[in-house]
């Protein structure tokens, strides 16, 4: 009874250790083609497009620069070490680097390849072909190599390798005092051209949103005046000069031949930035006047920063200058997170706007400088994520400088037409009037079209006064201009004219007609009553009115309207005088 027993264990153990087997084996296998080893060859048609650095060795140069054939004996040695990154990374100011990788061209003849190095900075970059113990080919390149070719825009470092039947090696040597990061690939002409036109793509998209950007906010900064577009503007361009820097455009068409322009641009130019930001937003968000400390340090601190840069370039001190810079751009990101905080605590309604804009940036800001420096693994996505930044920031920044603009725009608005009307009755002031009016005269007159004035003149205002006080006086005027605004037409023009007095412009309107307006105006205005059932005080008006025929200019006819108003008050007041009558009750 106990064998059935046994062989069911025994099976069971078995399957056991079968299915771990089978495990142990995929895992052998997954590690073989996800770390493979240096000792295996790449064959050169199953070699990725994608950065190669997990297929190479490298070895850090302790000491006396090393030759190649110093570099053969290192790797025979087994002194070059497996590299595990896609993309090796070593901080700035690292020492130079050796990598090493072999190529096996299974073919009958020589394939063509070409080795893309595309961080642009290198200072120097040495690139050895050995077959069978021999160098076939040696190629220099870099920013500080005079007389060598600029790097290919947007690809940088691109290195034509002709690799003969059967194994060959591949060593590189990098020097730079910059962040030193080696995105290698090794592509045939095909995928070289579709990387090249996904570069295209990518920076023109960038470059044409740059450029729109400036030349909108250039034209605004021409029409208005106003420093905060200027500030942008230069700001906006500086990143631009910086982004064309570290991607090769700037050598290759700004300053072609220029190495040492070359070498101390990206410090350079990220020093800038942080100051043109600074100074765009001390002005943008008048740190003067909300927050006279911090405009203060922000004004410290650029200057700080450009003595410091000029210094580091001046004593050709590389190293120092790039390391400066990381250091201020991050502090520079910082400090507008902080200014925008600042300005929302002030009531700055734009400066939410302003506070996305510059999380955005300090976010790809500082993923771009890690991802370069220390801190986070290479990637496309992080090397372009200031790029990127900058264009979300942009975009946010442009919405805050229309959103203030409207403020501003709202506001002076709000200051016109306070400058033009009359605060207690809301009608227009005797400027505005004037303003409102002279167009129509010149329009009437130009086509001998009818129009007509007339003058208002509460009667006994002086008496509303002293008897029942200034309070009162006052809804008597609101009283009287509620009437002839709810009367008279839109396209009639109503004013105070100064005191008690009331000023009425009447387009399309002969003498007759203003007369029957007055007639209905002054009805209504003697139906009024103010004051209490027990104390009412009733109002009443006088209307002096005259048509354009035979008048100049509009002042005469504001006088004559004047001379009818005097004329209706001498003849017992409530009443409308004009040319086209005499006085009448």
């Amino acid at each position: 009874m106990l064998k059935p027993s046994i062989a069911i264990t025994h099976t069971h153990a078995l399957w056991h250790a079968s299915f771990s087997a089978r495990w142990l084996v995929f895992v052998v296998m997954w590690l073989a083609l996800c770390l493979p080893l240096s000792s295996r060859a790449a064959v050169l048609e199953y070699i990725p497009p994608d950065p190669l650095g997990r297929w190479m060795d490298l070895l850090i140069e302790q000491g006396q620069p090393l030759t190649i054939n110093d570099a053969i004996s290192r790797q025979r040695e087994g002194l070059f070490a497996r590299n595990r990154e896609a993309v090796p990374k070593f901080g700035i100011g690292a020492k130079p680097v050796w990598l090493y990788m072999t190529a096996d061209n299974t073919g009958a003849l020589a394939a063509e390849r070409y080795l893309q190095l595309e961080i642009s900075w290198l200072d120097r970059i040495d690139v050895y072909v050995v077959h069978q113990g021999e160098v076939l080919k040696h190629r220099i390149w870099g920013d500080a190599v005079r007389g060598a070719p600029p790097p290919l825009v947007g690809l940088g470092y691109v290195f034509e390798l002709s690799l003969p039947p059967g194994e060959s090696e591949i060593f590189v040597r990098v020097e730079t005092p910059d962040p030193m990061l080696l995105p290698v690939r090794l592509l045939d002409a095909t995928q070289l051209g579709a990387l090249q036109r996904q570069y295209d793509y990518g920076y023109g998209l960038l470059y044409g949103f740059l450029l729109a950007l400036i030349a909108y906010n250039a034209m605004l900064y021409v029409g208005l005046k106003e420093r905060s577009y200027l500030d942008y503007v230069l700001y906006v361009g500086a990143f631009a000069l910086l982004n064309l820097s570290y991607t090769g455009h700037g050598f290759a068409w700004i300053w072609p031949g220029n190495t040492t322009l070359q070498q101390y641009a990206i410090p350079l130019f990220m020093v800038v930035i942080g100051c043109l930001g600074l100074r765009f937003a001390d002005g943008f968000l008048n740190l003067k006047d909300h927050a006279p400390n911090f405009h203060l340090f922000v004004r410290w601190l650029s200057i700080c920063g450009l003595l410091g840069i000029t210094l580091t370039i001046a004593g050709q001190q590389q190293s120092v200058a790039v390391y400066l810079a990381f250091l201020f751009v991050l502090l520079f990101s910082a400090v507008m997170v902080i200014l925008g905080v600042i300005a929302i605590r002030h009531g700055q309604i734009f400066a939410y706007y302003f506070l996305a804009a510059a999380l955005s940036a300090m976010f790809g800001n500082t993923v771009t400088a890690l991802a370069v420096w220390i801190g986070l693994p290479y990637s496309p996505i992080a090397f372009h994520a200031a790029g990127w930044g900058v264009v979300i920031e942009g975009i946010l920044l442009a919405l805050a400088l229309a959103y203030r603009m409207r403020q501003y725009q709202r506001a002076q608005n709000r200051a016109e037409h306070l400058a033009r009307t009359d605060q207690l009755t809301g009608l227009l002031n005797r400027r505005a009037f004037l303003e409102h009016a002279m167009p129509i005269w010149n329009s009437s007159r130009r086509n001998d079209r009818p129009l007509s004035v007339m003058m208002v003149d509460i009667d006994h205002f002086k008496k509303i006064n002293d008897t029942h006080g200034h309070a009162m006086g006052d809804r008597a005027l609101q009283s009287v201009s509620t009437v002839l605004m709810e009367i008279c037409r839109n396209s009639d023009i109503i004013a105070r004219w100064g005191g008690e007095e009331f000023v009425i412009l009447l387009p399309e309107t002969n003498g007759d007609q203003a007369t029957q307006l007055g007639e209905r105006l002054r009805a209504k205005i003697a139906a009024l009553r103010l004051g209490t059932l027990r104390s009412p005080i009733r109002l009443s008006a006088s209307f002096g009115i005259a048509d354009r025929t035979r008048h100049e200019s509009l002042e005469q006819l504001i006088n004559e309207a004047d001379e009818w108003l005097y004329r209706a008050k001498q003849s017992g007041r409530n009443r409308v005088a004009g040319n086209s009558l005499m006085p009448s009750r």
